[in-house]
């Protein structure tokens, strides 16, 4: 009985005669026999969440690729957007497929395996793809309807997440709410009326394992019951209608509710500078001021309500505070403090503040060829004067990058940062007048540089970072922890990457990206 390589072969031959006359060999020839790895061909690619839908067809037109994209990791639209190449015979069991001028797939390899099986490799970008393709017919089968747009319908691959924890592990709830292919949610607020508001973007530029967006004045809010489902949703605009000049724009943050019952948040100018937006809780803009020489760059940059009821903000590169008025944004008060670079926090201490950030040094001073991070807390006055400034410099096992900051019971400092070896978290507790008492690391993965940090009704601490969630006692050890894009909490489970998050009575609020099919 012959196998496949040996009719193969006679096949090869015999079409080879009947074309020396026109001394072409190409296998895309009207007059060609069927060849027996003609047919239509399934891959199933698991890559991408869970089942990613794909079909190949080879015959004497050639190999089209086929990707539907009605599947779990594109769309519900229904369509078939494809690809054909010209294919060319190599040898007996393998054959090449030409580029075409829209494809950015090159050096198409196909390696003929069994009756029913074969394996494509090609180049696309700077990787080389290799993917093995089942027959499930002889014959060519028809892709049906095939898209005849650029696929801007393609189904959401992460959504807006939103969800709560108790201080004892239990998911309180969640929701992953739809709205473009790239969904962030950014901040979140826990509202008066026992409601959250959530500050992000649908349709969002996915980039380096972030999402940025490609506008820098248009945002969403979503409003959410207190079981976080959703009420409603709203997209505002907060600018002038100037196009975005840096296509990578970071989302906005530090979204609250004041204690008159506003929402206020900052966002980036381009890239370039800092906005500072004032609405109330329907969404309806009373003000928005913008601040050019305020950074926002990587997220380094906070905005608090004072114990006075104006607003203070925060924003590197080289620190400056700025205290505002309540009702139009305009500048009370503004400092900015030379060596502490990179501001990531600040607090209210009675009628004081607190900052947090970090500073790259070098041994004369801050340089862009660094040989030393510094991270550092400040305490100022009410005006802007620093009272006292601690520092702790970074070497192979120290912190290296300030996340958060909050004032403890006992009326001392508890410092989140990031530090190496990576991913780690360290904890740094210190008392009044900013001394370290204990230094504690977690295998904590921070993920996006965020990281939050709050206590708890208990003494302890609560404590989450991009990947991570976990609950600390007053000593700073570790209760219970949940890590990674799958977080199994008590009673049950969330796929995604935090964001945000706010305290909650018992508990706390987060926000990011993820999505439900994941799980």
């Amino acid at each position: 009985m012959l196998n496949i390589k040996n009719i193969f072969i006679i096949l090869f031959i015999l079409y080879f005669i009947s074309c020396s006359d026109n001394g072409n060999s190409s296998v895309n020839s009207s007059d060609a026999e069927i060849q027996p790895y003609y047919g239509t061909y399934l891959l199933q690619d698991i890559d991408c969440f869970d089942t990613d839908i794909q079909y190949l067809t080879i015959d004497g037109n050639g190999v089209s690729i086929f990707d539907y994209l009605g599947d779990i990791c594109d769309d519900t639209v229904g369509c078939y957007s494809s690809q054909s190449f010209e294919l060319m015979s190599v040898s007996t069991d393998t054959l090449s497929f030409l580029a075409n001028e829209t494809s950015d797939i090159n050096d198409g390899m196909i390696q003929i395996v069994s009756d029913s099986l074969i394996l494509v490799s090609y180049n696309s970008g700077n990787e080389r793809l290799e993917y093995s393709w089942g027959k499930i017919k002889d014959d060519i089968y028809s892709f049906m309807p095939k898209c005849d747009q650029a696929y801007e319908n393609t189904k959401n691959l992460l959504d807006i997440l939103v969800y709560a924890v108790s201080d004892n592990g239990d998911l309180l709830w969640k929701n992953y709410i739809h709205g473009g292919i790239w969904d962030l949610g950014s901040s979140v607020t826990l509202l008066s009326d026992g409601g959250y508001m959530v500050y992000g973007i649908f349709d969002g530029i996915f980039s380096s394992g972030g999402i940025y967006s490609d506008t820098w004045d248009t945002g969403n809010i979503i409003k959410l019951n207190s079981e976080g489902q959703v009420q409603w949703r709203k997209e505002i605009n907060f600018g002038d209608g100037s196009p975005s000049e840096v296509w990578h724009n970071y989302i906005a943050k530090s979204l609250i509710e004041t204690s008159r019952g506003d929402l206020v948040f900052i966002a980036p100018i381009n890239g370039r500078g800092m906005n500072v937006v004032m609405m109330d809780t329907d969404g309806n803009i009373a003000w928005s001021q913008n601040y050019p020489d305020l950074s926002f760059w990587n997220y380094n940059s906070e905005l608090i309500e004072t114990e006075y009821g104006d607003l203070a903000v925060i924003g590197g590169m080289g620190t400056k505070f700025k205290l505002l008025d309540y009702y139009s944004g305009e500048i009370l008060e503004q400092v900015e403090y030379e060596n502490l670079n990179n501001p990531r926090a600040i607090i209210n201490v009675d009628d004081d503040f607190a900052i947090f950030g970090t500073t790259t040094l070098s041994p004369d001073g801050w340089q862009p060829n660094h040989v030393a991070t510094r991270i550092s807390l400040l305490k100022i006055s009410s005006e802007g004067d620093k009272l006292w400034e601690k520092n702790w410099i970074n070497d192979t096992t120290n912190p290296r990058k300030a996340l958060d900051l909050i004032l403890t019971s006992d009326y001392g400092y508890l410092l989140l940062c990031y530090s190496d070896p990576s991913p780690y978290a360290t904890l740094i507790k210190t008392d009044s007048e900013g001394n370290e008492e204990w230094r504690k690391k977690y295998d904590d993965n921070i993920g996006n540089s965020n990281g939050w940090i709050h206590q708890t009704e208990d003494g302890g601490y609560f404590m989450a970072t991009g990947y991570a969630v976990t609950k600390l006692d007053v000593d700073g050890n570790v209760e219970w922890t949940t890590v990674g894009p799958r977080k199994y909490f008590n009673n049950g489970m969330v796929a995604g990457i935090n964001y945000g998050m706010r305290k909650i009575a018992g508990g706390a609020v987060m926000t990011g990206r993820g999505y439900a099919a994941s799980e």
